[in-house]
């Protein structure tokens, strides 16, 4: 890919780029990345230039392509007479999943503002895993109930997620009869809980429909496994 530098430019030895910080976090706003470049003037430079330009490959698209975001995509230039110069930049409140980077480009310029020298380098990447946590349903059982009208319902629920969910209610309901929501003071990440509800018996007519996180209090990787139906057994 033509850089637009002199014929023969090349990666030059006296540029890096350093990926100095990247912290993952379950909430957007705090999850950030933090580059920094460094460059060395050559023998007949006078000047040197960066200019950041950020990426990013989520799993959805695939290949690198360039985000637009603020204190990117413009050159910075050292001072006159400068012999080592760098520059840092972090770029916040990313997405996830996803993974970021930053290319850079250098330019060295002589006294009178041309182009001597070029170099265009990568970063390591910056890997966002998907933090928040992931309820679902696992299993309904039905048990028996202290008379003929009643049963016992006992909902196991998952949380697949990467970090806890705070408090969060899970609801039942038998046939086109709600329960009363059960609350779940939390849930670690990886950790299961059995919540246990009763109701009127089943037939073979109605189904069971169980909700968790019916109040939608907690912020989910993906809600699509928070609804189970299952047949309703006598």
């Amino acid at each position: 890919m033509a850089l637009g530098y002199p014929a023969g430019a090349v990666a030059a030895p006296a540029a890096s780029v350093r990926l100095v910080d990247c912290v993952p976090a379950a909430a957007a706003a705090d999850r950030s990345a933090t580059f920094e470049v460094r460059a060395r003037a050559t023998a007949d430079s006078a000047q040197m230039q960066v200019r950041f330009t950020l990426q990013v490959r989520d799993v959805a698209r695939g290949g690198w392509r360039r985000v637009i975001a603020e204190g990117f995509d413009e050159w910075l230039s050292s001072d006159a007479g400068v012999r080592r110069y760098s520059y840092a930049r972090t770029v916040e409140n990313l997405l996830a999943p996803a993974a970021y980077r930053t290319l850079v480009r250098f330019r060295w310029l002589d006294a009178g503002g041309a182009v001597l020298k070029g170099a265009r380098i990568a970063s390591a990447s910056c890997r966002q895993p998907d933090l928040r946590p992931d309820l679902s349903a696992l299993a309904l059982s039905v048990l028996p109930g202290p008379d003929e009208e009643t049963r016992r319902y006992a909902v196991s629920v998952r949380n697949a997620g990467r970090s806890a969910a705070h408090a969060f209610t899970v609801g039942l309901r038998v046939g086109e009869r709600e329960l009363e929501p059960v609350a779940l003071a939390g849930l670690g990440a990886g950790a299961t809980g059995v919540l246990g509800f009763t109701g009127p018996a089943c037939n073979p007519d109605l189904l069971l429909t169980v909700t968790v996180d019916a109040a939608g209090a907690v912020e989910e990787r993906g809600e699509g496994d928070n609804v189970m139906v299952a047949s309703c057994l006598p």
